[in-house]
């Protein structure tokens, strides 16, 4: 098998958000046995570097994904390339397709390929594209298109909305246990997509 790096290229404000996504994103490099490293900005704990990936990697050797992209990454792109790219942005809704203009412009000789329609957080995007390293076709891993966080704040219910795409691991969204903490709080909740939803405290995958 291919191994590539993976590289998440800081390309947004650090807020709390982001780098919740960014301390995520390692958890599941580390677990699924990949090289991760956040370039633009060092990080405690995390690795990083202050240095931009083109100035560590060819920029012809990469790929960036890119939702604007025409193509969809595949298990043979990874042959011959040192890094797989990453935009480091928080999505916004609609996308206003930040990663085109700040990655993919900036870099014709780059292969640009995505990981179909949905726009995905960062950490699941990692996800999706170390799975389709390892041989999966994007058709073959689950994903859902939005879920809904649902919990009780003194007796009144209380929704939030997250419309990004995440890929579903063992029935389940990727999504940060830290991250929803950092959403409601500590309160027990019910995570909702489409038609299923699950119950959870705090046993996130």
């Amino acid at each position: 098998m291919i191994m590539a790096k993976f590289i998440i290229e800081h390309l947004d404000v650090l807020g709390k958000w982001i780098l919740i996504e960014y301390k995520h994103s390692y958890e599941i490099a580390k677990r699924e046995g990949v090289d991760l490293l956040i370039c633009g900005l060092k990080l405690e704990g995390i690795p990083s570097t202050e240095k931009r990936f083109y100035e560590i990697f060819d920029p012809k050797n990469v790929i960036i994904l890119d939702p604007q992209a025409n193509e969809p990454l595949k298990t043979e792109d990874f042959d011959g390339i040192d890094a797989v790219i990453i935009g480091g942005i928080l999505g916004d809704h609609p996308p206003r397709g930040r990663t085109k203009s700040l990655l993919s412009d900036r870099f014709p000789q780059s292969k640009k390929r995505n990981i179909g329609k949905l726009q995905f957080a960062i950490d699941g995007a990692l996800y999706v594209a170390i799975q389709v390293m390892k041989g999966k076709k994007l058709e073959e891993i689950p994903t859902i298109n939005g879920l809904k966080i649902i919990s009780e704040f003194k007796g009144v219910e209380d929704e939030i909305i997250l419309p990004f795409g995440y890929p579903l691991v063992n029935g389940k969204p990727l999504i940060s246990e830290e991250l929803i903490k950092y959403l409601i709080g500590n309160r027990p909740h019910r995570i909702k997509w489409g038609e299923d939803e699950y119950i959870s405290y705090w046993q996130h995958v």
